[in-house]
């Protein structure tokens, strides 16, 4: 008896293959396996990681890792792991879960890696792979109402508030719109 396998028509199949994005200070790919540690060291931390659902123990942030991966095959884009000098320090892309409003530019950043410019940095290179590769003349983003570094970072990146809705997490969040062209590096 021949087993049979499920297979999606190759036009319905995801492209996994993250491109390679380069700035002048970081290169952002696809996140493996090498990203544990900074996942880790990040979610261990409960400063860094409160407003992402930290803290997190080990074994959660392989999850966070998982879960990051396999967005880019279900959904054919992700986040990038952001990396400087060849270490990871964080994590940036356009993400899309399941009953979430849209795509939304998201990133994260370990502590010693803030204040430098980095995030911003990282977001206008993927916002510029989101226009070319996913054709989309803006994306949202959402946070919480305290986070007052990713309102800063919105605004620099030419963000203007569009509406609030309550999430699938049950948290009222202001939804932000990010144009993908112009903003200036």
């Amino acid at each position: 008896m021949t087993p049979v396998t499920a297979r999606l028509p190759r036009s319905a199949q995801p492209d996994t293959a993250a491109p390679l994005l380069r700035t002048a200070r970081l290169t952002l790919r696809l996140p493996d396996a090498r990203d544990l540690d900074a996942y880790a060291a990040f979610f261990a931390d409960a400063q860094a990681s409160h407003f992402y659902g930290g803290p997190l123990r080990r074994d959660q942030a392989f999850g966070v890792l998982c879960r990051d991966i396999g967005h880019w095959s279900l959904r054919g884009y992700g986040k990038f792991a952001v990396t400087r000098n060849g270490a990871t320090i964080g994590g940036c892309g356009i993400v899309h879960p399941d009953g979430w409003p849209g795509r939304e530019l998201t990133w994260w950043l370990l502590p010693d890696a803030r204040g430098q410019g980095l995030a911003r940095e990282a977001s206008v290179a993927v916002l510029a792979w989101a226009r070319d590769a996913l054709a989309s003349a803006e994306v949202e983003t959402h946070f919480r109402d305290d986070n007052d570094a990713a309102l800063r970072l919105t605004r620099s990146l030419g963000g203007r508030r569009l509406r609030r809705a309550v999430f699938p997490d049950g948290v009222a969040r202001d939804i932000h719109a990010i144009p993908t062209d112009g903003v200036a590096a």
